[in-house]
């Protein structure tokens, strides 16, 4: 049985309505891919901006080589050094540009005040003046940039006391991260808005056609759905919609193939609910639902009818000697008897185990009579083998009409009841109410 939406086994999931867990997931993607987006624009700013800072720094050592190696060739004085490392450094307020001399340096000139405990606590400076390997690193929100100026042979003129391949000194270079991160940000910032905004229209054309090509689908056919069991109506199909998605009108067909089952068994119940599964006749019930009708009809101003009761004439003798199968075989050939007489617009049914009945509208009491006539010949011609006997069966019929019996169904059936007694009566005076059992060389069953 299915659960309903509030059985606390129910997950949490299957309390929601497909509209809102669509709502959900779309959020969780617009969140998700918000996220993804920003993570992405600041991974590429912040990688952006250090690139350019290690090319920047990388820029501005080679520039700061190249004029100070163009001044050391024309053999400046120290002076004149000081003096180009102050006006580079004015010229690049928001650089920090250090020149660090080496070991040879050192040994011919002398050192720097300061540098001399610089390099005993720089690792990486030490790393640099050892190995003449350029270095870029972070430092706070500084990249610092070390270009190791090597002794060529030029050198030697001046640096007498150098070899070539030592490392002369290093230029250091320190690169304010925030100053190159301003602009990338003005140029990113906007992008990554664009970006979020193409995400969300996407998001919100998927979000609103999964909406009307799928949810509104599901939920008109869950409506239909509760629509017919609450009203228990299986005679409605589920009319698909031109959209709906294949699978879903499959769906659709499917229960409405479900609904086409469930009119196949009602109309079965009901064929067995009505009718005598012996003689395919209608039933006791159904026969007194229809005189019933039949008499309000009738007395609303209908036409009038008839009913005629049948009762076999000693069918227990049948019962006893042939057994209860042969007792079915008369009461099936009874019911194709009857069948074969009545209108389609009549009425014969089997209300007893030997008792029949007929409702014939439109029908007076003499006519009533001549059908009877009928009838009894059409259940008493019939030669119903077992072996080598044949069995005929006989019958008693009373007649009740509309309106010289009475006005009410409980009136006709009082007066063919009579009538049938009446009957029985007479033929079994005649002697013909016995049913005939032939057998060679015998004489009928009596009584």
């Amino acid at each position: 049985m299915p659960q309903k939406a509030s059985d606390p086994h129910v997950s949490i999931i299957g309390r929601v309505s497909i509209s809102h867990l669509l709502l959900v997931i779309f959020l969780v993607g617009l969140l998700t891919s918000s996220l993804a987006v920003y993570s992405t624009f600041v991974s590429y700013r912040v990688g952006a901006v250090r690139e350019m800072a290690k090319a920047d720094g990388q820029r501005i050592s080679h520039l700061v080589f190249e004029h100070f190696y163009s001044v050391m060739r024309k053999g400046a004085s120290r002076d004149e050094i000081d003096d180009l490392v102050h006006h580079i450094q004015n010229q690049l307020p928001n650089y920090e540009v250090t020149i660090i001399r080496g070991e040879p340096v050192v040994r011919q000139f002398g050192g720097r005040p300061g540098q001399t405990e610089l390099r005993a606590h720089d690792p990486a400076l030490q790393s640099a003046l050892k190995s003449g390997d350029e270095y870029s690193g972070f430092l706070g929100n500084n990249l610092r940039y070390l270009f190791p100026v090597r002794v060529t042979g030029e050198c030697v003129a001046c640096h007498s006391q150098a070899e070539v391949g030592e490392v002369n000194g290093v230029i250091s270079v320190s690169v304010p991260l925030a100053a190159l991160e301003k602009p990338l940000a003005a140029f990113a910032y906007p992008l990554m808005y664009l970006a979020l905004g193409l995400v969300m229209t996407l998001l919100l054309v998927i979000f609103f056609a999964l909406r009307r090509r799928v949810s509104q689908p599901i939920v008109e056919l869950a409506g239909h759905v509760s629509e017919i069991s609450g009203a228990a109506d299986f005679s409605r199909d589920v009319v698909p919609g031109d959209d709906w998605p294949k699978e879903i009108r499959g769906l659709a067909d499917n229960f409405n193939g479900l609904l086409g089952q469930v009119r196949n068994s009602q109309a079965q119940l009901r064929e067995i609910s009505l009718h005598d599964p012996l003689t395919g006749l209608f039933n006791r019930r159904h026969f007194d639902a229809a005189i019933e009708r039949a008499s309000q009809d009738a007395q609303a101003g209908a036409a009038g009818f008839s009913v005629l009761l049948i009762d076999l004439d000693r069918f227990k003798s049948v019962n006893d000697v042939y057994g209860h199968a042969a007792g079915d075989a008369v009461l099936i050939s009874v019911g194709k008897s009857l069948t074969s007489v009545v209108r389609e617009s009549d009425l014969a049914a089997r209300i007893g185990g030997d008792e029949f009945a007929i409702i014939a509208l439109t029908t007076s009491y003499a006519e009533a009579l001549e059908l009877a006539e009928r009838v009894r010949l059409a259940i008493e011609t019939p030669q119903i083998r077992f072996g080598s006997d044949q069995v005929t069966a006989r019958c008693s019929i009373g007649v009740g009409s509309f309106p010289d019996s009475g006005l009410r169904a409980s009136d006709l059936m009082h007066a063919a009841d009579l009538a049938m007694y009446a009957d029985k009566q007479a033929r079994r005076a005649a002697g013909a109410e016995a049913a005939v059992i032939s057998q060679p060389g015998s004489v009928p069953l009596e009584q």
